[in-house]
């Protein structure tokens, strides 16, 4: 297990293993505050090259049972896997709801309009904001590595070395 990273070292890292995965889980307390509920989300990553600012982007319905308990408890984890590079993600922070009209035009795709059917002045549509406090990470070298690491371990008898894992800070 390596140290915890800070800062920019640690958003750095972060983005390159979450950049290109389309769909995050994103667990928010329900009603009582107590119970996790978890739903994908479709990520609305800004341009690859930006880099990552530790603020993530989504759109939800005003209406929705997320938007609702994200105002009642902003506390949230999302979740990022990418099974062929054996790459996972766990992000801790903090969800809010916002109605920011530029943000949508920057945001906005033709595969939105399945949720929002009026566009993006649809009067429902509204972007949660995931501010990212802490994360940890496993990063391994890949399905086949990771196979022949286990193997080796079933063989050798001790756990297998299944690449890097981490804390990070993302402040």
């Amino acid at each position: 297990m390596m140290d915890t990273i800070y800062g920019d070292e640690a958003r750095t890292r972060i983005w390159k293993l979450i950049k290109d995965i389309k769909v995050a889980q994103l667990a928010t307390f329900d009603e009582t505050g107590r119970i996790f509920h978890a739903r994908p989300m479709m990520a609305l990553n800004p341009k690859k090259d930006d880099g990552f600012d530790g603020i993530l982007w989504f759109f939800t319905s005003a209406d929705s049972r997320k938007a609702e308990e994200v105002q009642a408890h902003p506390m949230a984890l999302l979740t990022y896997a990418d099974p062929d590079k054996q790459s996972y993600v766990s992000i801790s922070g903090q969800a809010m709801i916002e109605h920011d009209k530029a943000k949508i035009d920057a945001y906005w795709t033709d595969m939105a309009r399945a949720w929002f059917p009026e566009g993006r002045d649809d009067p429902n549509l509204r972007l949660l904001r995931f501010d990212a406090d802490t994360a940890e990470f496993i990063d391994s070298p890949g399905v086949l590595a990771t196979g022949m690491a286990y193997l080796k371990a079933m063989m050798g008898g001790q756990a297998p070395d299944i690449g890097e894992q981490g804390r990070v800070d993302l402040h």
